[in-house]
């Protein structure tokens, strides 16, 4: 087997192949092979007799660097993660599936584990009418959707997520109060994320108008529309539900420490 760096176009459509036979469990790395995440990316290639057999993505633009993958075998995802510890120095984040945790041990502490699951809408419900209108956030409130994360202490933000695709929004005078956005956006699947409502503002129905506009809009080329949530925010999942999303698969997000 070989772990061979992404940089060839005829490398990196070989990957996005690989992973879209399961666009649903490969989201993430599979959000990596495609811009503006690959350019914050350090990708990597399992190859076994020159066919691609795995994929893993460093994803830089956090202070936290993010490491996941997409492998068909065992030993693919073994090599893939040496191969990723040899680039990792101090702290980082997997979000990986839970059987996969011990890949991890023989190079990491774990600081912070959590369980979370996978949902997915094939295609969404639409919602009732309400007096409720999300507004699609222009480019030039980017600035402003950036404060409001900050405000808000959002973990997941930064702004060249604005670039991967939409971001819809409810505002009061002028200052936004809810937000539905994206991770990543590929041909077969979208990854919701950064789907916040200020404290104040909650029960009213501002996530899910912001969260049902968004996910329609992702879902008119026929894309299958994903998003992660953690197993104990119930409310969130009943939301989710509500819009037609089911959970698919239990994930683990993990805050690791080098050794």
């Amino acid at each position: 087997m070989q772990i061979t760096k992404v940089s060839s176009e005829s490398l990196l459509k070989a990957c996005r192949q690989l992973l879209s036979r399961d666009p649903v469990v490969n989201v993430l790395p599979l959000g990596d092979l495609y811009s503006p995440l690959r350019e914050v990316s350090e990708l990597y290639s399992a190859l076994e007799n020159s066919a691609v057999i795995g994929v893993c993505s460093i994803y830089r633009a956090y202070s936290t660097p993010s490491i996941v993958f997409g492998a068909i075998t065992a030993e693919a995802k073994q090599a893939l993660v040496r191969k990723a510890m040899s680039r990792i120095s101090g702290n980082f984040i997997s979000l990986c599936q839970p059987d996969e945790i011990d890949l991890f041990t023989d190079y990491s502490a774990v600081l912070q584990c959590r369980s979370e699951q996978q949902m997915i809408a094939d295609p969404p419900k639409p919602v009732e009418p309400s007096c409720v209108r999300a507004v699609r956030v222009r480019k030039d409130e980017l600035e402003l959707l950036s404060k409001f994360y900050e405000e808000q202490h959002a973990e997941a933000w930064t702004p060249i997520q604005y670039k991967t695709g939409p971001y819809y929004c409810v505002k009061y005078q002028e200052k936004i109060v809810s937000v539905a956005g994206v991770h990543l956006v590929t041909p077969q699947i979208a990854q919701l994320g950064n789907i916040v409502t200020d404290e104040k503002w909650r029960g009213q129905g501002l996530g899910t108008a912001c969260t049902s506009a968004l996910a329609s809009k992702l879902a008119l080329k026929g894309r299958i529309v994903s998003l992660f949530v953690r197993r104990d925010n119930m409310p969130a999942i009943r939301m989710y539900e509500k819009l037609g999303f089911f959970k698919t698969r239990n994930t683990m997000f993990l805050v690791l420490k080098r050794k």
